[in-house]
């Protein structure tokens, strides 16, 4: 319903917002899974603490790597805005 009372370059700004809203989030999962998954597999192998950190530094770069990605799209989304006339 509210797409119908909005125009078209209304959703689009709105279609960027919640891509570029979901940043932290995205952000914060990846390090707390990693993180929590290697605290986990220490706890079952015995290894305390080198998994967890290990589980960290990939959560770090997973989330990393997710905010590369968005940074990614919000400026093809930028160009395409400028190229349109």
């Amino acid at each position: 319903m509210l797409a119908m009372l909005l125009n078209r370059e209304q959703r689009e700004q709105l279609k960027q917002l919640g891509s570029l809203s979901t940043i932290g989030l995205e952000l914060g999962l990846s390090i707390a899974l990693g993180y929590l998954g290697g605290r986990w597999l220490d706890g079952k192998l015995g290894t305390e603490p080198w998994l967890q950190w290990i589980g960290l530094g990939l959560g770090l770069a997973a989330g990393a790597r997710s905010l590369y990605r968005v940074v990614r799209r919000a400026q093809r989304m930028m160009e395409e805005e400028d190229e349109s006339p």
